[in-house]
């Protein structure tokens, strides 16, 4: 059974709320890949304009609603302006989940994804009934790195293949955590 999880749905932390996105996040997306380098460890390319977010904005609200994939805004909690984006989705792996992150480059650095990502970890074990959630990172991305070992995930493969970009292999490093190794964290 699909986990059936309502739009409406918020999780806060000390600092951030994760909800689900509008288009009023669409702006800030594209702002946020207009950084140089920004989507290089990052599966998709950069839009050339705010409109090519459209079609990937009306995936994302119909694979929250089959219960596939929860991608969450990360928003500021007075002004509810996008900082980041975080998802967890299924993988093939009966109860495992992988979940993938972003945060805005003007945000980088403050600790809200590492918030963020526990709570969607949690969010995981508790709301979707996980047993293991995995996250990769590209091989020169040491802060994504350091984000998922604050959390409590560890190293489980090395990735030679990860994803192409521009014709050229990304390697990568996967790691996971378990809801045995979450509980006595």
């Amino acid at each position: 059974m699909e986990p059936v999880i309502p739009q409406d749905f918020t999780i806060k932390t000390a600092r951030c709320l994760l909800r689900c996105p509008t288009l009023a996040d669409l702006p800030q997306i594209f702002s946020a890949t207009r950084h140089a380098g920004f989507n290089n460890g990052m599966q998709w390319e950069p839009p050339t304009t705010i409109e090519e977010l459209d079609e990937p904005f009306r995936e994302q609200i119909v694979e929250w609603e089959t219960g596939n994939t929860f991608s969450f805004t990360i928003a500021d909690p007075v002004s509810d302006c996008l900082i980041g984006r975080i998802g967890i989705r299924k993988t093939n792996r009966v109860d495992a989940w992988n979940i993938g992150f972003w945060m805005h480059p003007e945000q980088q650095g403050r600790g809200y994804m590492t918030e963020s990502l526990i709570a969607i970890i949690a969010f995981g074990f508790d709301r979707l009934g996980a047993t293991r959630i995995e996250a990769s990172y590209a091989l020169w991305n040491k802060a994504s790195q350091r984000v998922l070992q604050k959390a409590g995930m560890k190293f489980i493969r090395y990735i030679p293949h990860a994803f192409q970009k521009k014709g050229y292999w990304i390697e990568a490093n996967k790691m996971e955590i378990t809801k045995q190794e979450w509980l006595i964290l």
